[in-house]
């Protein structure tokens, strides 16, 4: 019984934690622009207060669980982001025309 406990709980962070994202992604993240190392930098300080203050209580590792995931999450869409705006047009170097040329080839034969 411990174990369906434990598994429900699981799914059902996983499900509140999508959700937190995907609100926070429409609404608030993408009007923010932050570097995506600042974001990463703050992903692994959330996981490793959540490492260390895991003694402490089970509801703050999954809080600062859910915020190292938001992070992570957050850090996965601006890398995918910014790889797409990087492509740039590719410019195309056409030779000019050259009218002279006709006439300069007429007189040689």
């Amino acid at each position: 019984m411990n174990t369906f406990f434990f598994i429900g709980t699981l799914i059902l962070f996983a499900i509140v934690v999508l959700v937190i994202f995907n609100l926070l992604k429409i609404f608030v993240l993408s009007k923010l622009n932050v570097n995506k190392w600042i974001v990463l930098a703050l992903a692994i300080i959330s996981f490793i207060i959540s490492l260390f203050g895991g003694t402490l209580n089970n509801y703050f590792t999954l809080i600062f669980s859910g915020i190292f995931l938001i992070f992570m999450m957050w850090f996965i869409d601006l890398m995918q982001y910014n790889s797409n705006s990087k492509k740039e047009k590719k410019i195309k170097i056409k030779p000019k025309a050259k009218p002279n040329r006709i006439k300069h080839t007429k007189n040689k034969n």
